[in-house]
């Protein structure tokens, strides 16, 4: 395109359809290893100077059409991949909890307090 402004709206609109087609196999790691390079996108967009309103051809409408649009989707596969780790997250909690002791077996004098679970963590770093 010969000018570093749409140069870099160009690439980050590259990075970003990766990474919304990632998100929607709900390909994780992919669309972490992403994130740098889109990073790095955003930050050449950000230097590079405006465009003036001579250069707004269609074809650079076309351009920002499509980067609101893949933005857009982009944050929509966002929250759905958040919503999707947070289930995910309590599953985990929950089977990780153990299960309270409602049937009382024993001598009423015996006043011990019943069994409480461990602190846990999980963790997994991509």
């Amino acid at each position: 395109m010969n000018n570093p402004a749409l140069d870099a709206a160009s690439r980050v609109a590259e990075v970003l359809a990766q990474e919304n087609a990632a998100l929607q196999r709900m390909d994780l790691p992919v669309a972490v290893a992403l994130v740098p390079a889109k990073e790095a996108a955003l930050a050449d967009l950000a230097r590079a100077a405006p465009l003036p309103a001579s250069a707004l051809s269609p074809a650079v409408l076309a351009l920002g059409r499509r980067l609101a649009d893949l933005a857009e989707e982009n944050r929509v596969l966002l929250e759905r991949a958040i919503g999707v780790q947070a289930r995910i997250v309590q599953m985990i909690a929950r089977a990780a909890t153990p299960t309270r002791d409602t049937a009382h077996y024993r001598h009423p004098a015996d006043r011990r307090a019943p069994y409480r679970g461990l602190a846990i963590a999980v963790s997994r770093r991509v």
